[in-house]
């Protein structure tokens, strides 16, 4: 399958989030952070549109691919970069869409969670990928490796390291064919994995698998 890799543009930010919202809708990890079924698609696509406008659309890079220049979206790789420049003003304008994803309640304990996950980030500057998702019809058709193998190529151009949290055994077989390589878990059941990649890690470049 041939695959267009391309930056997102401001159009594809809300069908980014969608994307990755409907990924992990289920995922054991992401339930921790946003728990509750209600509305559990619309909720996470909230929480996914925040977070790129904070993160990877400020310091960063978010890829999307299309089967052919204009088509739909396949996948998207969420990238925050190495500088951590911030926006506070677009930080304080989302943070009403946080609120309304996760409930004021849950607000202190997902901040906990997630700054123990960030205090166990190397300190080394790196590319973090935060995000890697693939619509289910895309799935194994060669779309995830795509796009690590393209944001992966220039991270290396920089000879910067790579880190990410692989939330599932799949996602990290698959990262390990680029180079990442097991850091231990994150929380006590095993999982989110930490992973790294020093500078110059090899990549695979096959277009097989996710």
């Amino acid at each position: 399958m041939t695959v267009l890799i391309e930056p997102a543009g401001e159009a594809d930010i809300g069908a980014g989030a969608r994307l990755i919202a409907e990924a992990f809708r289920d995922d054991v990890v992401v339930r921790r952070v946003v728990p509750g079924d209600h509305d559990r698609v619309d909720r996470l696509t909230d929480v996914y549109t925040a977070a790129l406008r904070t993160g990877a659309c400020v310091s960063g890079a978010v890829d999307v691919a299309r089967a052919g220049p204009g088509g739909p979206i396949l996948g998207v790789a969420v990238w925050e970069g190495p500088h951590g420049r911030r926006d506070v003003l677009t930080e304080l304008r989302e943070v009403p869409r946080y609120l309304r994803a996760l409930g004021l309640r849950y607000v202190p304990a997902v901040r906990a969670r997630l700054a123990r996950w960030a205090r166990a980030r190397p300190t080394t500057a790196h590319w973090y990928l935060a995000d890697l998702a693939v619509t289910p019809a895309a799935r194994g058709r060669g779309v995830g490796s795509a796009l690590l193998e393209h944001r992966l190529r220039a991270v290396d151009a920089e000879a910067r390291p790579a880190y990410l949290e692989a939330t599932g055994p799949g996602n990290q077989r698959l990262y390990e064919r680029f180079g990442f390589r097991d850091q231990g878990p994150l929380d006590d059941d095993g999982t989110p994995v930490a992973m790294w990649r020093p500078a110059g890690g090899q990549s695979c470049s096959t277009t097989a698998g996710s």
